[in-house]
Order: C-alpha cells, then structure tokens, then sequence
C-alpha cells in the first residue's frame, strides 16, 4: 500500500521513513528522482542494517526537524 503511495512523488519531494516503515529499506529503489531518508532510530529498533547494499540515506532526529523545517506542506501515510 504503501509504495503505491510513493507514486505520487514529485522531483522535489523528500520522503521520510519512519517506525515499520524503515521495512520498505529492503525494497525500495533509492534511484528514485525524489529523496528518502530512514529515520536512523526506528532503523536501530528494527535491526535493519543502515548499509544494505544501497545508498540509504539515514537521518536522526535532528534531520527530521530540519525535514519538517524545510518543507512547509508534509503528508502522513498510515
């Protein structure tokens, strides 16, 4: 479901990670023309490794905030 959502990225858009979402790190395709982070917490709670072949980026919570800063308008998946 959720990857059906990332259809709706734009160029610009930046698209954070968070809690059992870290999962999609497995599968996801990071040559995307949008930017993805995972948030490096939820990673660590999961036990997924940070370096899993791709060029993950991982963000902590102070790049969340900068995340949230940067953007006026944010979205929430569920």
């Amino acid at each position: 479901m959720a990857i059906n959502k990332l259809r709706r990225t734009y160029k610009r858009d930046d698209v954070l990670f968070v809690e059992s979402a870290c999962y999609l790190a497995i599968s996801i395709d990071t040559t995307q023309e949008w930017q993805c982070y995972f948030l490096e917490q939820d990673m660590d709670a999961r036990g997924l490794a940070k370096d899993n072949g791709q060029a993950l980026q991982v963000t902590d919570f102070k790049g969340f905030v900068e995340l949230t800063e940067r953007h006026v308008a944010s979205t929430t998946w569920d």
